[in-house]
This record gives structure tokens, sequence and C-alpha cells, in this order.
């Protein structure tokens, strides 16, 4: 072959190269299936939906996000129980939710589906569904795609809402009528009209809706907590609307000119009924009710307070008012948490709002808009690096559980900064501040709890995550400790932990926490499976036969097999000293007993699925020491 050849083929492989990516699906994330879920026009399967399986999912994964067992999960899904539970990437699991098809004539109370429109995010769903972020997450785990995009056409499972008859529309279009600012991207014509919808229930009913066009299907992100950055310390940041909305393609390759779609618009909020005069009308327009008031030469924190509690829009239990010296030790700058009242959401959304004084007033220097319900846990410098400090929550709720996510910023004197490491999320948490931790900056902020209200989460324990900052630095995960238990379970939990660590500390800790299991008599049943105590005690001796083994205590691991008497633990513990005493590896060892486990599940498979809230089990794990 000549080099003329060689570059010839070099620039055909190229030239395909570049013309199969320009056929690939507009935005679609790297890894991800060509194929979404409940999209388009088709209906999602009756009795449940389908979740394509992505790069880095496991059982437990899955049960945890759609709240399914895995049990379950597995008898609706034999054909995807592999060898070792692997999954395989694209594989379509049916996740069953017994849902009700759009339009079909079985209207279930479980809940229903709604079809994502155009300018659509998670929040927006949301309060048009009146079910929490949190639980639609958990019910649509498929459509979780890069920055919380939702593609318009998609359809999302509503968990928990009764399904209601849609309006019919009967009657011409009235001239048009104003209608409040709507935010909208680049290519969004809106315009407001009146019509006569008529449901089908016999009742008329006269409502304002918005038609919307679109040049092309449109993805929208969420965006429900700005990044900080140095425009957002001027006022002028604030003055967007509460939901940032930008439209990109959707992953299609030809995209098409989408019909008109027509979207109820909420009509405005009346203000609060019994409050002060002058409540603003609306969520959204308090930040600028409040500059206007702080700028009042006759108002006050204190009278700024009197008015909000007034309007309704703080309280004893939500919200207030915090002086506290940001730009400088003698600066009264103020952080205002608002909630929004009248709402019918489970966690009415909430604001945070940080105002910086000068000589020539107040401004806006920072807004946050929450998910959920805010509190503000701290508003000065916990980390002692001369620089002051903002702590939050945002909690949402679901049918059972609370959900708190802790944010930290701090203000360098130009920007509010993330001061925290991802975003620490758990369920019921009560927050303190302490300087425990030696090689900590200031105070530590340690969360303890953890517990889901859900029987399917399976027996639990709160723990509580340590937070540092060290020297200075933003804040991260430093340790976490869970409570004591009665539970023999988690007592094997906390010991194989400490047989993942091996190499930390050696075998004479995990000898003593494996010990212990057979021993303590305080230890008891979760109650979970069959034969809970001796089945788990039986683990406890395979793993110190094991352990002795390896800590050079042969003869003792003999003895400890002989009082085993789960039948396919006895067999995996004398594969083990049969491979060790053959090759002299306790590695090798290990793995053959794990090999065994592969063919014999019952040597395993009664720790594989403890609740959601509970770590899974695979055969690999049965003797894991590589």
């Amino acid at each position: 072959m000549t080099l003329r050849s060689v570059r010839l083929l070099r620039l055909l492989f190229g030239f395909g190269l570049i013309l199969s990516l320009s056929l690939a699906p507009i935005g679609a994330p790297i890894g991800a299936p060509g194929s979404a879920l409940a999209q388009g026009n088709d209906p999602p399967p009756a009795g449940g939906y389908y979740y394509v399986v992505r790069v880095g999912d496991n059982w437990s994964g899955i049960s945890w996000v759609t709240g399914i067992p895995i049990v379950e999960l597995k008898a609706a899904n034999p054909t995807a129980v592999h060898p070792h539970d692997w999954l395989w990437v694209g594989d379509r699991l049916f996740i069953p939710t017994q849902p009700t098809v759009p339009g079909g004539s079985d209207q279930s109370a479980q809940g229903r589906w709604y079809q994502v429109r155009p300018g659509d995010n998670w929040q927006s769903v949301s309060r048009a569904t009146g079910v929490t972020v949190l639980d639609l997450w958990h019910a649509n785990p498929a459509h979780m795609h890069p920055k919380q995009w939702l593609y318009a056409g998609h359809w999302l499972w509503i968990p928990g809402v009764n399904v209601q008859p849609a309006p019919v529309v009967t009657g011409a279009p009235a001239p048009v009528v104003p209608a409040s600012p709507v935010a909208a991207a680049t290519g969004l014509l809106t315009a407001s009209l009146t019509v006569t919808a008529t449901v089908t229930a016999t009742a008329t009913a006269t409502m304002t809706i918005t038609a919307t066009a679109t040049e092309a299907p449109t993805a929208t992100p969420t965006v429900t907590r700005p990044a900080p950055a140095a425009a957002q310390s001027s006022p002028t940041a604030t003055a967007l609307p509460p939901t940032a909305t930008v439209t990109r393609p959707a992953p299609t390759a030809t995209p098409t000119k989408q019909a008109p779609v027509r979207t109820a618009t909420q009509a405005a909020p009346k203000p609060a009924s019994g409050g002060a005069a002058g409540c603003p009308l609306g969520f959204v327009s308090y930040p600028d009710g409040i500059l206007a008031r702080l700028n009042d030469a006759k108002s006050s924190p204190g009278a700024l307070r009197t008015w909000l509690t007034g309007c309704g829009a703080i309280s004893d239990e939500l919200g207030g008012v915090t002086q506290a010296a940001i730009q400088s030790k003698n600066s009264p700058d103020l952080v205002v948490v608002l909630q929004e009242s009248g709402s019918d959401q489970l966690t009415p959304r909430g604001v945070l709002l940080i105002y910086h004084a000068s000589a020539g007033g107040y401004k806006l220097a920072r807004k946050v808009e929450g998910t959920g319900k805010l509190a503000l846990l701290k508003a000065e410098d916990i980390d002692a690096d001369s620089q002051p400090d903002i702590v939050w929550t945002d909690t949402t709720c679901g049918a059972h559980t609370c959900f708190a996510t802790l944010y930290v910023e701090s203000w360098n004197g130009k920007a509010y900064r993330d001061w925290i490491e991802g975003e620490p999320t758990m369920a019921y948490p009560e927050y303190t501040f302490a300087d425990t931790v030696p090689g900590g900056s200031g105070a530590e902020i340690m969360a303890h709890g953890g517990v889901i209200g859900s029987a399917g989460a399976g027996p639990q324990r709160a723990w509580t995550e340590t937070y540092i900052s060290p020297e200075g630095a933003p804040y991260n995960l430093f340790n976490q400790v869970y409570d004591a238990s009665p539970c023999l379970y988690h007592h094997i939990l906390d010991a194989n932990q400490l047989f993942k660590q091996w190499t930390v500390a050696g075998f004479d800790p995990i000898i003593a926490a494996y010990q212990a299991a057979l021993t303590d008599t305080r230890l008891e049943a979760c109650g979970w499976i069959d034969d809970e105590l001796p089945t788990l005690r039986d683990f406890a001796r395979f793993r110190l036969v094991v352990s002795c083994v390896a800590n050079g205590k042969a003869s003792q691991a003999r003895a400890v097999r002989d009082q085993i008497k789960h039948r396919g633990l006895l067999a995996a513990a004398n594969v083990f000293l049969d491979s060790y005493k053959t090759t002299g590896s306790v590695l090798q060892a290990c793995r053959n007993s794990a090999g065994y486990g592969e063919t014999h599940p019952e040597a395993w498979q009664f720790l594989s699925d403890w609740g959601y809230a509970n770590p899974s089990f695979e055969a690999k794990d049965l003797c894991s020491l590589d």
C-alpha cells in the first residue's frame, strides 16, 4: 500500500466519523441511550415505565431513585438478571408503578401523566402539579438529564395525584387581553388570549390560557440555585424572574416545527388577607418591595419584620429577618428569608435575600431561590478566616420523608462563593456548630439524622456527618459516624466496612468485630429475613474463617468453620480453606470462594436486599480482599 493510499483511507475514516457525529441526536448526553423514555407522542406503558440502564447504574441505585425494592425490580425484569448481578448499559428495565396511560379510560388515583411543554422545568411542573421536586425526581429517574434539563414532549409520571378530565376548547378566541410579563427565551412567541373552555363533566368555566409557538423542540434547564459570581453582587442581577429559562434544540436529528402548545396561565397572586397594607402583589415582587421599604427613612429591621409578618411572608416557624455584619464589622447588612404563602405545595418555595447597606441606601446583593423551605442557620464568620459566611438549608418533603440540603457561601468582599464541596443532603437533619476537630479552621458543621420514613428503606439508624474547613478552605466531609444500634445487621455492616479496609488497620479489629457479633447477647434481629440471627451469625463465622487465616491463625479458622450451620456459607468456607491449602494464597482462596458464590447464590443472597437505604450485596462481596 502506497503512502497516498494510507492518507486516502485516513481521510475517508475521518469523514465517516464526522458524518456519524453530525447525525447524532443534538444535545444528547454522552453515554446516555439514544432513546429516551415516555417521550414524544408514544404513551408510556400501562402499569409502569421503562428505564434505560446508564453507565454506573446498579440494582441498589435504581431501587433508591425509583423507590421499588430490588426483589420487585428483578421479578419484573428476569431477563436483566445477569451473573454477578451486573446490569448491561442500554438494557431496558420495566419499573412497575401501575400508572395510567394518557387518554386512557382507567383514571387511577395513584397518579397521572404530564407531558412536558416548552418553557417547563422541574420547579414549574412541581408548582403546576402540587408534587415536590424530590418526588418528581424519584418517580422519573430516566428524565434526570445533565443540568436538570427537561425535553418538550416527554411524559413525566406525577405520583399520588388524581387524574382530572381534560377541558375541551369549544369557543373561538376572544380579543387579546394584557397578561403578566412571562420570561421567554429567544425563539418563543408568547401571546395571551381568552377562550371559553367547557369541561367534559358538564361544568363550563372560563380560563385564561397562553399560546406558545416554537420553531423547534426545546429543552429547558432548571436553575434552582444560581452559581455565585461577581455580577450577582449587583442589584440588577435580581431583576430576573424567579426561574431562568433557556431553550436549546431537543435531542433529535431532524427537528420539525412544533404546533403551538397551550398552557394555562396562573392568575396574579392576591395579597395576603388580613395582612398589612401595601403587601406586594405576588411572591416575585417581594425583593423590590423590601428594598423600597429599607430605603425609606422611617423604616427599620424591626418594622420590616412586622410588615413581612403581616403579609404572611414570614412567621414564627418560617422565614425571618437577620441583621449581619457582612461587609464590615459595623455594616448593618440584612439577610431575609421568605416563604411563599397561600401555596398548595407540601413544602412551599422560599427565597433568601441578602441586602448590603451603603451610604446611598440598601442594595440587593444576593438572591437564592429555593426548591422548598429555606432556613438560615448562620450569618457570621464560622471558619475563622475573617470572611463572613452564610449557612442555610433547602428542605423538600415527599409523602414520607423530608430531605434538607446544606449550603455554605462566603463573602470575599467582591462576591459570594460556594464554600462547601457538593450539596450534602440528609433526611431530617439537625445541625450543630462546634470546634471539635484538630486541623479544622473555626467551627465544624455537624449534621445528625438520615432516617428515611418509608418501610421500603429497610432497617435504619441515624448517623452524624462532620464537615471541616481545612485551614480556612471550603468545607468538606471529614467523617461519618453511625449511631449505636441493637440490630445485628447493622453490626455486620460495620464489620463488613472494616473488612473492606483491611489494608489500613489489619485483621485484628475485623476479628474483634465479627467475634462481637457472635458473643454480644444485646444484639437482636431487625425482622427483615427468616432465621435472621443464626444466618447473620454464620456469615460472621465465614468472615472469621477468612480473617483468621489471613491473620496467621489457620487452626482457629477450622474450629470456627465447624460451627457454621448454613449450608451455603459452610460450602463457601470449605472452598476457601481448600483453595488456601492448595495455593497458599489468601487472595486466591478469597477469589475462589467468591466464584463459588456466583453459581450458588444461597451463600450470599440473604444480604442482597435489606431495603433501598442499605447497601446491596453481590457474589463478589462474599470475600472481597482485592
